[in-house]
């Protein structure tokens, strides 16, 4: 017969689900090692100035800033944590190993924003960027032109010069109807 309750699949899910969040969880045990083994932060931190030292565009700077002010957090909780102990330390550590991750992953897309304007004229790195950078903000502004150019892999023309007040303005998509 077939089951039709559902309970055979919350019984798989509680099951691999704690694999899951254990994997997680070790590997961010794991860069706290490595990272009291390097001296913290600094390589990373090195390389989101790198990348921060690469991105001219305007309309790129807020993800930027977001990528630094994350690391920065990062060293912020690492600091204090280590204070507090060993508990405080794993108590925190998948959140510090995302916090990092999501920082180094923004610079470096940012990065590569900055070339596909340099390189491509194409501003869909730079529109994933943006939106990368506002994810952890539920309330974030998202430009319905850059949300369709994404989802439908159209192109995006690069933004328009900066206003003389500092605004970015930018350009119109037009994106055809779907049938």
């Amino acid at each position: 017969y077939v089951e039709d309750t559902g309970l055979p699949m919350l019984l798989r899910d509680a099951q691999v689900l704690s694999i899951w969040e254990g994997t997680t969880n070790v590997l961010a045990l794991d860069l706290l090692r490595s990272l009291r083994e390097a001296g913290g932060l600094t390589v990373i931190r090195a390389e989101v100035q790198r990348c921060a030292a690469a991105v001219r565009d305007p309309s790129l700077s807020a993800p930027m800033d977001a990528a630094q002010a994350w690391i920065k957090q990062a060293e912020t909780w690492l600091g204090r944590a280590t204070q507090n102990g060993q508990d405080a330390l794993e108590s925190g550590a998948r959140r510090f190993a995302l916090t990092v991750g999501r920082a180094l992953e923004l610079a470096l897309l940012t990065r590569h924003a900055q070339w596909a304007l340099d390189h491509e004229d194409d501003a869909r790195p730079a529109a994933a960027a943006r939106r990368f950078a506002t994810s952890t903000a539920p309330t974030a502004y998202v430009d319905p032109n850059e949300s369709r150019a994404l989802a439908n892999d159209t192109p995006l023309p690069p933004p328009a010069e900066a206003r003389a007040d500092g605004a970015v303005e930018q350009a119109e998509l037009s994106v055809p109807d779907a049938e």
